[in-house]
């Protein structure tokens, strides 16, 4: 009984969470990517799926407690987008792409110049 549970949890976690999260902040990323003429960097890719994704996994439960199970995983890919542009906007707010751009630069020197 207790594996049935498990399939079944791993199923809304992947089939109504992650999975719609995943794809709404990939659209979202590529309409930005086209609209925009500027080159957008990996950073800012992987930051924006953290953030969308992590944003849609912390609010899961909430919805899943207030909303119809046929309705979750667009209201999941909702939370995705909003928390993103939250996201986002707090990026570039604080400068955090160019504090981490140079972090990870320093870093890959620190560990070049040992060698």
């Amino acid at each position: 009984m207790p594996l049935k549970n498990l399939v079944e949890e791993s199923n809304i976690l992947l089939m109504k969470i992650i999975l719609p999260a995943f794809i709404a902040v990939g659209i979202k990323i590529a309409i930005e990517m086209k609209r925009t003429s500027k080159k957008v960097s990996w950073l800012n890719v992987i930051l924006s799926l953290l953030i969308g994704v992590g944003g849609a996994y912390v609010s899961s439960d909430i919805i899943i407690q207030s909303v119809d199970l046929k309705y979750i995983s667009i209201i999941i890919a909702l939370v995705a987008i909003i928390s993103d542009k939250i996201g986002e906007f707090l990026i570039y707010k604080f400068n955090v792409d160019g504090f981490l751009t140079a972090f990870a630069d320093m870093l890959i020197t620190s560990l070049t110049k040992k060698k």
